[in-house]
């Protein structure tokens, strides 16, 4: 297991609103998105779906909708809106949640804290 680290990674006034950032954070890609509320979320920037870049999708409702599926993945808690709504339950479950990172904003800056990889 890798030690977890907060790494600043941009200027919290450089994400607007409803924007969508790529950056590195312990070599990992990590996608950031200022939500609707003002909240800065950090998240794989890959579906777990099938892999597509998330960063390429649309922000809705505190949500990112993938640009080839349109799964819907909540930035707060990191689990899928859509299909998961409509799907028989047994389904469902089986939907891959969207990995989260911790954020904070500090002294002007967005940090994120991840683990570093071993």
């Amino acid at each position: 297991m890798g030690d977890s680290l907060w790494q600043r990674v941009l200027a919290d006034q450089d994400l607007k609103s409803g924007q969508v950032s790529k950056v590195s954070v312990a070599g990992k890609k990590i996608m950031l998105v200022r939500l609707e509320d003002g909240t800065v979320a950090a998240a794989s920037p890959v579906c777990p779906h099938q892999g597509e870049d998330l960063t390429a999708g649309k922000l809705y409702m505190g949500a990112i909708d993938c640009p080839r599926h349109h799964y819907l993945y909540d930035l707060h808690t990191g689990e899928n809106r859509y299909p998961r709504n409509v799907f028989p339950a047994d389904l469902a479950e089986r939907l891959a949640p969207l990995r989260l990172y911790p954020t904070k904003i500090e002294e002007g800056w967005i940090w994120v804290q991840a683990s570093r990889e071993r």
